[in-house]
């Protein structure tokens, strides 16, 4: 997401575009109106015509999608709208004149071709002065064109063709609500001719997160020191100039920028030429990028300091920090060195810019941004330093780097051809950032931990009614905005990780080859994907992978395989999976399904008469097979890599129960997260016993590994929660202690071991002074009373247990002493655990403050706001507190983030998503349905069925877990 005199507005001053300032002239007094008004009988005689006219036009274009919807005004012009309206209300534009163009799709008869972009950002006064020529052509004639521009102040507007010759404009009008620009012109526009539009446009920035905004940071001796910055993903281009803003009007971009001497600006492309603008100011110019989507453009001018090195490849690699933190960055410049070169001999094809920029940015809303050239983080997702930072944020830094240069061919190079198919983008990213980060950190076993964060994930996401498909089709920006979830990023990986497995990774390899080679610089569909990989597939595995992969993609959900083993006879059946099943849910009913929740599903599974992976096919159906003889048990799901879960008959669950408890190792790591994910996930909805889940996790007083860990951990706590109110709670707690000790006792205190010990050490810490183990919150508040007393710091992994106890179990002068810590520390995983350990107090009116202060942006950045309403959420003592503090901030809540997806669906997940009783879900209910909800819908209505899932337990489950606890809590 400089103290001098007014500058005139400039044209481009060099080249050819110098000759161009002749458009600076005024041409206002030969402007006029001119517009036709339909009437009712108009339309129906234009729609009669454009039927046989459209025959016409189908022999000489071909559209991407279906022509936009017809205008309510329109004029002369030889182009007709072929569709009805999609609504009754008439468009009004600012200036109360009916707005003529209907759809809030852009016409696709317009094809920009270059942006010619000038800027001057005051950082003293926050006004941006602008100007962009955009070079486009019609593939149809007509006399207007339709663009983008949201909260822009425009001033001169005029049309060129070639050139030289002007081209009146009569007509320009702004329709807020669509974020569009209408532009009339006093003749025909000829296909394929090249025009330019020029529009001086003028905006204060603002300190928010998104489009064109301000953002600062402090310098070591307090001096506050202001950045500009972009963020423009998916919908917020149109916020900082006038322009095509859909992904698959791509054009090549040149920007001219005017800033302080003192400072540096860059773009995604190199600088071709900086220069004394006088007055203390410098004008940058630079090259003009490869073709791109405007959401991918990107500007910064700031007075970072930077590390850079030169890849394997000739790439020339950059890292823009902060002065201070100029160290910081030496880990993330090492690691996109090196993805950058494994990424280009893993697609095969070369990374296509010469240079390579990263930039922490202090304010960002999502974690980074990829824009092509020049990729924006979050501080705490770029920075390093090895004495300061646990290993989990470590691995986060490099994740995020991979997950952001991957996007540089999935997204970049080929972008999808609407939002519909976001998944393109991110679920690919989200599987190569695994692939990325396993390349260079392979000891931290990535695709095992992929699992837990990614899989599992999404699969709690999915086993929702209210859950979407991977495609799913959106046009609005408030409903593109919403579909930016785990289902297009996790599931999109997940069913990539699948597909991985049953092709194998020569065949994925050669696969995505093809496809990014044959659309590079272009845009693509799903159905583009499938059928490169279908048209490699089928020379070695002769699988249709476009057949396969639609019934993952087009229809949300995913099936639950039940087993029942007979002898040697495996029959298996396939079921959609819910959380809540529709007979319980008060929801719409279920829409359906163009595969009526059925899929083709590559059943993978091993035995113990092999440990080889077998494959075995249900092709949107049910089936069986044979086992050897002899064969005791299976094991289905190997690794989790399939997008399913697996009911096993009582007497399997019994045997694999055994096999856990007497050998655990026979599974491996992956394996073993696998059955208490599935094992505690059927049990929460009644599918499987509660008492058999709950004897699998016996096993765990064995386990030594994070995967299984961190997989019944996150169970665990939701079982937690469900039992806030439970007479039961205690030994619920007594029962979780028990599990937890011997892994506490092998890895102790010392924050040593490899990579994947020093996060499963973090992590049952935490869990263990959260279920209040009186050893662990000892010595976690003696390491906090030395830290606070004599200044002795915490080691990096020990950090997040220690801040935690030390303020939960703390008085109000170890929270003090952690709020000047947070005011005072520069490091920026440092602030994120901090702001984490305040939200545990006990203390209410301490609580209270807190929240409020996460309003003040003096006190706590907004990108951080969610964070702070988070964790207090998730206290026990601050959930009702939290709940009315959303509702009394509701609408200055969402001032501050407006359309923002990750933010308002955080906000609302975290803050309701934990009730389990009916009055909750009442008053819930009641509140959001008089309020404005904003993208933030979809997650309302997740929230909504979880807590409709969670009174289903208390009023079906909760007596069995309880029964069970009374009868094993003590268990020797």
């Amino acid at each position: 997401m400089m103290n001098e005199p007014e500058v005139d507005d400039v044209a481009f001053l060099t080249g050819n575009n110098a000759k161009k300032q002749v458009l600076y002239s005024d041409n206002s007094g030969t402007e006029k109106i001119r517009r036709i008004v339909c009437s009712k009988q108009q339309a129906f005689c234009v729609t009669g015509f454009v039927l046989i006219f459209l025959l016409i036009i189908a022999m000489v274009a071909s559209f991407a999608r279906p022509m936009p919807r017809c205008p309510i005004v329109t004029s002369a012009t030889e182009f007709r709208h072929t569709t009805p309206a999609s609504t009754n209300l008439i468009p009004t534009a600012k200036t109360g004149e009916i707005f003529p163009w209907h759809d809030i799709r852009l016409p696709p008869f317009i094809m920009p071709v270059h942006y010619n972009l000038f800027l001057h950002p005051n950082l003293n006064t926050f006004e941006n002065s602008g100007s962009v020529n955009i070079t486009f052509q019609v593939t149809m004639q007509t006399n207007f064109i339709v663009l983008h521009s949201k909260e822009l102040n425009l001033s001169r507007t005029v049309v060129l063709e070639g050139d030289d010759r002007t081209i009146p404009v009569l007509q320009r009008l702004e329709y807020p609500k669509h974020e569009q620009l209408y532009i009339e012109v006093d003749g025909t526009l000829k296909p394929y001719r090249e025009y330019t539009l020029w529009i001086d446009f003028k905006k204060h920035l603002e300190e928010k997160l998104e489009g064109f905004y301000i953002s600062s940071y402090k310098s070591t001796d307090g001096q506050k020191r202001y950045l500009a910055t972009t963020h423009f993903e998916p919908t917020s281009a149109r916020s900082a100039f006038p322009c095509f803003d859909e992904p698959a009007m791509k054009a090549t971009f040149q920007l001219t920028i005017v800033h302080d001497e003192s400072h540096t600006a860059y773009f995604n492309a190199d600088v071709f030429q900086t220069a004394s603008y006088g007055n203390g100011l410098s004008i940058t110019v630079f090259d003009k990028t490869v073709r791109m989507s405007t959401y991918l453009v990107a500007f910064v001018v700031c007075d970072f300091k930077t590390l850079q090195k030169t890849n394997a490849d000739g790439i020339n690699v950059r890292v823009a920090v902060p002065p201070e933190q100029l160290e910081e960055a030496q880990f993330a410049l090492d690691t996109a060195a090196s993805v950058l070169h494994f990424y280009q001999m893993f697609f095969n094809i070369s990374y296509p810019l010469p240079k390579m920029d990263m930039i922490a940015i202090p304010d960002f809303g999502p974690g980074a941004m990829e824009n092509w050239g020049l990729v924006t983080f979050r501080m705490t997702t770029i920075l390093y330093n090895p004495s300061e930072t646990s290993s989990e944020s470590q691995e986060h830094v490099a994740t995020v780097i991979a997950h952001e240069l991957a996007h540089q061919w999935f997204g970049d190079l080929v972008t999808m051809q609407w939002w519909s198919d976001l998944w393109l983008n991110e679920g690919f990213a989200s599987f190569m950032e695994y692939l990325g980060t396993n390349h260079v950190e392979p000891e931290w076993k990535m695709m095992d931990q992929f699992i837990v964060s990614t899989t599992q994930d999404a699969m709690s996401l999915d086993s929702l009614e209210s859950s979407h498909p991977v495609m799913t089709d959106v046009d609005d920006p408030v409903e593109i905005e919403a579909i930016f979830d785990a289902i297009s990023y996790k599931k999109g990986a997940a069913i990539l990780y699948m597909l991985k497995n049953f092709l194998g990774m020569d065949t994925l390899k050669k696969g995505l080859s093809v496809y990014l080679n044959k659309y590079r610089f272009k845009n693509a569909q799903t159905e583009d994907l499938w059928d490169c990989f279908t048209q490699v597939a089928l020379t070695s595995t002769h699988l249709n992978v476009s057949k396969i992969m639609d019934t993952w993609t087009r229809q949300k959900g995913y099936p639950v395989i039940t087993v029942r083993l007979k002898h040697r006879l495996v029959i298996l059946e396939q079921r959609r999976f819910l959380l809540t099943p529709p007979e319980y849910d008060d929801a719409a009913p279920s829409d359906l399904s163009p595969y009526g929740y059925k899929w083709f599903v590559p059943v993978t599974y091993i035995t113990d008469q092999s440990d080889k992976e077998n494959m075995f096919w249900l092709n949107m159906t049910d089936g069986q097979f044979f086992l050897p003889a002899r064969t005791k048990w299976l094991k289905l799901n190997v690794n989790q890599t399939g997008f399913f879960r697996v009911m096993y008959d009582e007497g399997l669950w019994n045997t694999l129960i055994n096999l856990l408890r007497t050998n655990h190792k026979v599974f491996k790591p992956a394996d073993r997260a696998n059955l208490l994910d599935d094992a505690l996930t059927l049990s929460r909805v009644g599918i499987l016993d509660s008492g058999l889940a709950l004897n699998l996790t016996r096993y765990l007083e064995n386990e030594e590994d994070y995967v299984p860990w961190e997989t019944a951990i996150l169970h665990l706590e939701i079982l937690d929660v469900l039992m806030q109110e439970s007479a039961a709670l205690s030994l619920f707690h007594k029962y979780m202690l028990k599990l937890l000790k011997p892994v506490l006792g092998t890895l102790g205190w010392e924050d040593e071991g490899d990579h994947l010990q020093k996060k499963l050490r973090s992590a049952v810490l935490v869990t263990s002074m959260r279920f209040h183990d009186e050893l662990t919150v000892s010595q976690a508040k003696k390491y906090f009373q030395n830290w606070m007393q004599n200044g002795k710091k915490v080691p990096p992994n020990l950090r997040n247990v220690v801040y935690g106890a030390g303020v939960k179990y703390g008085s109000k002068e170890e929270w003090q002493f952690c709020w000047k810590q947070y005011q005072e520390t520069q490091v920026p995983s440092e602030k994120r655990l901090l702001l984490t350990a305040l939200g545990n107090t006990q203390d209410m009116w301490q609580l209270s403050q807190y929240l409020n202060y996460s309003l003040d942006k003096n006190k706590i950045r907004p990108q951080d706001t969610t964070l702070v309403i988070a964790v207090a959420a998730r206290n026990p003592v601050g959930r009702l507190l939290t709940w009315r503090f959303v509702r009394m901030n509701w609408p200055q809540l969402l001032e501050m983030f407006g359309q923002g997806s990750f933010s308002m669906d955080m906000i609302i997940s975290e803050t309701i998503s934990h009730f389990s009783s009916r009055f909750d879900y009442d008053e819930v209910k009641t509140f959001f349905s008089g309020v404005e909800v904003g993208s933030g819908m979809q997650s309302l209505q997740q929230s909504l069925e979880r807590i409709r899932a969670n009174i289903r337990w208390r009023e079906n489950t909760e007596a069995s877990v309880i029964q069970w606890l009374q009868q094993n809590a003590n268990f020797s």
